[in-house]
């Protein structure tokens, strides 16, 4: 083994070496962090630890790759090159000197922000040193700086000698070198794996810092973290855009509407223990089942010409079938995020899902206690950053994915939805305890792939002018959402087959809708990109379907199956209990997207972004009037509770803690 490494490229021996001791060094204040912090902690599986323990070898393995690539890189440059000269070795030799100051000082600066705030260093760190003279008397008097900075030039210079005395060492001598051929495998292999290692798995998706909270253990989470890597995952979020003092001014409106338990300003708490009227026997299985751009206009049930969704519109026959629900704003990401813990997802620039500040979430989902709590999905979880918000959040979360199934991928997006529902079904019918489960299809994108093994469906061919008149671009867009719903249907004609099927609610809603290829009113309005429909099927429990033209949005669909099963839980985000009867004017539902704007089943408030407010009666026979000269008052009543619902979103995204037990 020694012979074969001493005969590698010189420079590969040299930066193998040098990977090895910066790993080491890692590695051992990963050791210091879990042997101040453990006994700190809440108790945890070993197979937890020992996976977070895994992670956090690859993201160290990630940060030594990354902090050489400078000098490899740089050192092709004649003046710089190590190889050759001994000027350009002392060069270096104070880079990796000041390498391992950084390194050491981040962990120690790391070590005292986890001990202080019980959060790995982020990029939030910068806004406890804006008081300069106070945050340096701080430190100075909690931690002992002065033995602090001795051991850490101490170990730096060692990690200099190491990188000395052994890596350069590999510079000189060694065995015969390869032959050129051979030379050349070895060093594309090397860049192969040297890519891979950053990658940080052999997967379409990167590791991501998401990756370490599959445990709602904070300690697991935090010690599979690399806290350099993870101050620069939240450089992008390092501001945080809520106005506490907008959120304060709204505060005692808001939380008379949403019946707030004990109304503080102060705290700005919108908590509420809900104790609904149990109008269900025994403890019924939830199944959600998110629907691929299944936008509202496209859906038979809702107007549209061409018949794409004959099997959701059967089944919307019989359910409690909301027709005028929407989503706060798509992408899916936003989408889960809204549904999970119901707060709109305004987070800027991307998902929240994708923050890693606001990864620690409530959510009623928790108030299914004896549940079993799945989530399919024929892609990976990865996407979007989606395994750590729902992982992290919901207690013993059971994640079926990609790479889980017997079927093989077709896409991008993974297995079919007809292979994933079939797939779903397999896991739900041996199960021996309630459960609540989320089925994510994803095939309804493009490319609209339909897979080899379709059953019976049939695909058709359709006139392009009436693909466009009902809001279709293309044949394969219209195909696509008839095999959705086609799947759909096959899901329900198995399950109907099962002991779980009557004993379960199925609860059917869109991830967001699309832009019409024709300029229908609702989307000259924007509002197609966030009308859905959203059905509530139980065969079981409700003996007839019933339409609701209510006005409801994707933050109360959880807190309406608690309330539907009687489950008594606490609610402290915006989500309501749509089968409770309110007043009409409380019937409402927030977007944002190019306008932001606010619904009521009347009126519709379109907020331009540079500041105009036009007033729609959007169910009207002339939705395009701009009536708010006519009803100046419902513009302002409407305009103050968007303000309340929007600068509160903001701000409870990074104020929801799960509550305590």
């Amino acid at each position: 083994m020694t012979h074969a490494f001493r005969r590698l490229p010189k420079r590969i021996r040299f930066t193998l070496v040098v990977i090895g001791l910066t790993m080491l060094m890692l590695t051992a204040l990963r050791v210091v962090f879990w042997a101040l912090f453990r006994s700190t902690a809440p108790e945890a599986p070993a197979s937890d630890l020992i996976w977070a323990w895994f992670l956090g070898f690859r993201f160290d393995l990630r940060l030594s790759l990354v902090a050489c690539l400078p000098f490899l890189i740089l050192s092709w440059i004649p003046g710089l090159n190590f190889v050759r000269s001994s000027t350009a070795r002392r060069l270096w030799l104070g880079y990796f000197f000041a390498l391992a100051v950084f390194l050491i000082l981040a962990h120690f600066v790391d070590l005292a922000h986890y001990d202080y705030l019980h959060d790995r260093l982020n990029a939030t760190a910068s806004d406890h040193i804006l008081a300069p003279a106070i945050a340096l008397r701080f430190i100075w008097e909690t931690y002992p700086v002065i033995p602090g900075l001795s051991v850490l030039f101490l170990f730096a210079a060692g990690y200099a000698w190491v990188v000395s005395r052994f890596g350069y060492r590999e510079l000189t001598g060694g065995a015969p070198p390869l032959p050129r051929w051979g030379k050349v495998a070895t060093v594309m292999v090397a860049l192969v794996l040297y890519g891979l290692g950053i990658h940080g798995k052999p997967s379409q998706y990167p590791l991501r810092w998401s990756e370490v909270y599959f445990s709602t253990n904070p300690f697991v989470s935090a010690l599979g973290l690399n806290p350099v890597l993870f101050y620069f995952d939240t450089m992008e979020y390092k501001t945080a855009s809520y106005d506490e003092e907008a959120v304060r001014k709204h505060y005692g409106f808001l939380a008379d509407l949403l019946g707030v338990d004990n109304p503080d300003p102060a705290s700005l708490d919108f908590s509420r223990y809900v104790r609904p009227e149990k109008k269900l026997s025994g403890r019924p299985n939830i199944v959600l089942i998110l629907l691929e751009s299944f936008a509202g206009f496209k859906v038979g049930v809702l107007g549209n010409g061409l018949n794409p969704t004959p099997h959701f519109d059967s089944i919307a026959g019989r359910s409690l079938f909301f027709t005028h629900f929407f989503v706060a704003r798509p992408p899916t990401a936003r989408s889960i995020f809204t549904l999970m813990f119901g707060i709109p997802d305004v987070n800027s620039p991307h998902s929240a899902s994708r923050n890693p500040l606001v990864v620690r979430q409530h959510t009623v989902v928790n108030a299914l206690e004896g549940y079993k709590k799945m989530y399919f999905l024929g892609g990976s979880a990865n996407w979007g950053n989606i395994r750590g918000i729902l992982a992290h959040n919901i207690a013993g979360l059971e994640i079926h994915e990609e790479g889980d199934f017997s079927h093989l991928p077709d896409d991008a997006w993974g297995i079919s939805d007809l292979h994933l529902f079939e797939e779903a079904n397999r896991v739900l019918r041996v199960q021996e305890k309630p459960f609540f489960a989320l089925i994510h299809t994803a095939g309804n994108h493009r490319p609209y792939t339909i897979p080899r093994d379709k059953r019976d469906f049939q695909e058709v061919e359709v006139d392009e002018a009436k693909l466009k008149e009902n809001g279709f671009d293309s044949l394969q867009a219209y195909n696509g959402m008839r095999f959705l719903d086609y799947s759909l249907g096959h899901f329900f004609r198995i399950a109907s087959e099962e002991d779980y099927f009557k004993r379960t609610i199925f609860c059917m809603y869109a991830d967001h809708g699309t832009i019409a290829t024709r300029q229908i009113p609702w989307d000259r309005l924007t509002l197609t990109s966030h009308h859905v429909p959203f059905a509530m099927y139980a065969p079981g429990y409700l003996s007839q379907g019933r339409v609701i033209d209510t006005t409801a949005s994707l933050v109360d669909v959880l807190p309406t199956v608690l309330g539907l099963i009687g489950v008594p839980h606490v609610n402290k985000t915006l989500g309501r209990d749509l089968l409770v009867d309110r007043p009409r004017d409380e019937h409402f539902a927030f977007i944002e997207s190019l306008y932001n704007g606010l619904l009521n089943d009347e009126f519709f408030l379109l907020i331009d972004p540079r500041g105009g407010q036009r007033l729609y009666r959007y169910r009207s026979d002339s939705p395009l009037e701009d009536v708010r000269a006519q009803y100046p008052e419902q513009a302002a009543e409407m305009g103050r509770l968007h303000d309340a619902i929007y600068e509160t979103s903001k701000y409870l995204l990074y104020h929801n803690p799960p509550a305590q037990p």
